[in-house]
């Protein structure tokens, strides 16, 4: 055979191989099916892949007892996959990729009592999406969406959740929290109540943008409430209690009628502390006051209220409006006692003093707010103005009786009281302008702050015998400040690339007058925020993202104020008016959730300065001291019983997660003779575990662990907490009952101990009632919806 003949016949041969074998290659579709409201798997669903391209019906099957189906030897890769069964809403999945991955994880089906319209979804949603800035959480597709929010978001691996406060965090760091894209100011207690059924997605911003305030937590979360009513009324109520007598309880109600949406929303609190404490405080400089021991226990009682009430109202498709009244507020009263014996430098007992002191305060917060949007004939073209008004008070009064083993007879009395008005306006507009897939965003915002700090404190003169200012301590603060801010963002989408960067300016303003000292202090900073976000998708589950970003935090007014504060016997406080802004440039690559390596640089950190004057009084300031380089690495592994996983779970486990954290610390500065320079490394580890029980009772035992931290200045002792939540619905999901067992090792304890150049401190603090049983009780009617909130809150006002 001719050399040209055989490799012809070669040629033909493996053009006729390879022809076959893609002509007999085949797909599979693998996922599960259950009932939207009980979360029980279907039985019987038929399941229906069609070809994307002909529509023409490629395979069928119908789900087995628990559920779970595999269709096999489908011809083409790309299908529509249609789900259906009698006395369900029907569902299509519009657009799925076999070729990339044959799971579609779990499909959640609703029940019909009549005929509806068959749902159709464009494509199926993942459990977490990822994008160049943030990652997105579908609720619904998350296990344990059926009880509250806090509880499905442990489940996530994004997120941590303290057992103990309900705080959520990311990499260590706090949170601004935000409902539909503006500040959300729930109670974490209140926000660990919030049934995850009313959210639809929870993003986790770990890049901010140019948008955004740059003022506030490092990261951000974002909950994205439903849309969708299926009745004109619907709500919510809900009631716990728990043994150390702490109650707290609230109802939504939502109206609908044609153009108008009518809401409100009402919450309540009632908490109670108890503990015990036991400090030491050594002043090496102090001949007389060398050496303090004290011990004390107090009681703390907190009343919390909310409420917020509006309407939504379209004029048409492209115009629609908002308004609404806001009020959050609390009230607390607390009770403390001591004892205290003071030594000299050789030890030999001087004095001791017993204390006694009561407090309290209420603090009010109403706020007006009101929006429009103007959206434009082409999608994602839109105009948006905000403004909001809040009114803030904050009176509180405090009393001290101070009575020494020196002075029989005559103790220390002391009366002090506080009246802050805050009066804050915001005006915000926004333009978003759609460049086909990309988008080019622009804005400008304006805020206006005044804040009248009124103190007065009286001593009780023995001499003239009747109460006095005789250590002029009282003072009157009054302060302003403008905040301008400009912004301009663009995002471009490049097949798997996805890429956003964008630049905003704030110019921040104040004006500051001590009338009582009569001294006046101005301000002005000028910052400019960059951001830029790039990530790649390497498959449905992996992403790869690069994130930079620049935040600041103001200095509050307590920091400022450069009034002496009597805190205690020969302790006071100062504000620094020179105090400048506290910044943080932020690097990370993320492998989706579950890697991500970080790199924090902080300029001018605010830092609690202490030093003695006159060799025995101890006096502290804020102070711009130290720069802080922090670097880190968080590995989490969340797990779920789901056709996407690679092994299966035991039937009795639902799901269950690990994460660990590293952080590693430098910080840098120096304080008149105090070296302020440390290094600190610190771990956690916070562990999940949620599994079925008898009477199909969900249940979980969560585990949080920080060992024991230690530097060169500071010295904290390890923190534990375990906790347990058992929860059960009745009535299609709309009844949930659930009992929960807080700190099951009673470990709310702890020492805190700082060295300094001229002083040492040690505080010990035990709360008494934090180990507690709590039974709690929620019902959803006319399945409620959270509607999508806007505020522009910046959360200044309530910080002081």
């Amino acid at each position: 055979m001719k050399p040209k003949s055989f490799f012809f016949a070669l040629f033909f041969l493996l053009s006729n191989i390879i022809f076959s074998q893609q002509s007999t290659e085949s797909y599979k579709l693998i996922g599960a099916v259950a009932d939207l409201m009980t979360s029980k798997p279907l039985a019987n669903v038929s399941v229906v892949a069609f070809s994307k391209t002909s529509g023409k019906e490629l395979k069928g099957i119908a789900s087995d007892e628990k559920g779970n189906f595999t269709i096999e030897n489908i011809s083409e890769s790309k299908i529509r996959a249609k789900f259906s069964m009698v006395g369900y809403q029907t569902q299509i999945i519009d657009s799925v990729d076999l070729d990339k991955s044959p799971r579609i994880g779990l499909i959640r089906l609703l029940p019909a009592s009549i005929e509806m319209p068959e749902m159709v979804i464009k494509s199926m949603k993942p459990m977490i999406e990822f994008h160049a800035d943030r990652q997105v959480i579908n609720i619904d597709r998350l296990p344990g969406n059926s009880g509250s929010l806090t509880e499905a978001l442990k489940n996530s691996g994004l997120v941590e959740v303290d057992p103990a406060t309900n705080k959520i965090s990311v990499r260590g760091q706090g949170l601004k929290i935000q409902m539909d894209g503006h500040e959300y100011s729930m109670p974490a207690e209140m926000l660990a109540q919030l049934p995850a059924a009313m959210i639809d997605q929870v993003e986790v911003i770990l890049a901010p943008g140019a948008k955004e305030s740059a003022e506030g937590g490092t990261y951000i979360l974002n909950l994205i409430t439903k849309k969708e009513a299926f009745s004109n009324y619907s709500g919510m109520l809900m009631l716990n209690s728990a043994s150390n007598k702490s109650t707290y309880g609230g109802t939504y109600l939502n109206y609908k009628e044609d153009k108008l949406n009518v809401f409100g929303q009402a919450f309540g609190s009632n908490f109670n502390f108890e503990n015990k404490n036991e400090s030491e405080r050594y002043v090496y400089t102090s001949p007389t006051m060398y050496y303090q021991k004290s011990l004390g226990e107090g009681k703390n009682n907190y009343f919390s209220g909310y409420f917020k009430f509006g309407f939504d109202y379209d004029f048409d498709e492209s115009n629609t409006s908002t308004f609404y009244v806001n009020y959050s507020g609390y009230k607390n009263n607390s009770e403390s006692s001591g004892n205290s014996l003071v030594n000299d430098r050789n030890n030999i007992f001087q004095y001791s003093y017993n204390r006694l002191s009561n407090s309290g305060g209420t603090n009010n917060s109403f706020s007006f707010y009101g929006f429009y949007k103007k959206k434009f004939a082409e999608k994602r073209h839109e105009l948006i103005f905000d403004a909001m008004y809040t009114l803030f008070t904050n009176p509180s009064d405090s009393k001290m009786n101070l009575d020494y083993s020196n002075k029989i007879g005559r103790p220390e009395m002391q009366n002090s009281s506080t009246e802050v008005n805050n009066k804050t306006l915001i005006l915000k507009v926004d333009y978003a302008l759609p460049l086909n897939l990309n988008k080019l965003e622009a804005g400008y915002s304006f805020t206006y702050r005044t804040r009248n700090n009124d103190y007065n404190v009286l001593n009780f003169s023995y001499r003239a015998g009747t109460w006095l200012d005789s250590l002029s301590l009282s003072n009157l603060f009054k302060y302003n400040e403008s905040i301008h801010a400009l912004y301009a963002s663009y995002a471009h989408k490049l097949g798997d690339f996805d890429i956003k960067f964008g630049l905003r300016a704030e110019n921040l303003s104040t004006e500051g007058n001590q009338i009582t000292q009569n001294i006046t202090f101005t301000e002005n900073f000028l910052s400019f925020f960059p951001n830029l976000n790039v990530s790649y998708k390497l498959s449905d589950m992996f992403q790869l993202s690069l994130n930079a970003f620049r935040r600041v935090t103001y200095p509050q007014v307590y920091y400022i104020n450069p009034f002496r504060q009597y805190n205690g016997p020969n302790t006071y406080f100062a504000g620094n008016p020179k105090l400048e802004p506290t910044y943080v440039n932020s690097f990370a690559i993320n492998l989706s959730q579950y890697v991500s390596v970080f790199y924090n640089y902080t300029t001018g950190s605010f830092t609690s300065a202490m030093t003695t004057e006159n060799d025995s009084t101890l006096i502290s300031s804020f102070l711009n001291l130290n720069n802080e380089k922090s670097y880190g690495i968080n590995l989490t592994l969340p797990y779920y019983n789901s056709p996407m996983m690679p092994f299966k779970l035991p039937d009795f486990i639902s799901s269950c997660y690990i994460s660990f954290n590293y952080r590693h610390t430098q910080q840098s500065g120096q304080y008149l003779t105090e070296d302020l320079s440390l290094t600190n490394k610190t771990y956690s580890v916070n562990a999940y575990l949620g599994f079925k029980i008898w009477f199909d009772i969900d249940a979980n035992v969560s585990l949080y662990y920080t060992p024991k931290i230690e530097n060169r200045r500071t010295i904290s002792s390890e923190r534990k907490y375990v906790s347990l939540y058992f929860s059960k619905t009745f009535m299609e999901r709309k009844l949930r009952i659930y009992v929960s067992v807080n700190d099951l090792l009673d470990t709310q304890k702890g020492n805190y101990e700082s060295i300094g150049g001229n002083y040492y401190t040690r505080s010990y603090y035990e709360t008494l009632n934090s180990r507690n049983i709590g039974i709690g009780i929620s019902y959803m009617f006319n399945d409620y919806k959270d509607r999508r909130d806007r505020s522009l809150d910046d959360g200044r006002d309530s910080s002081g």
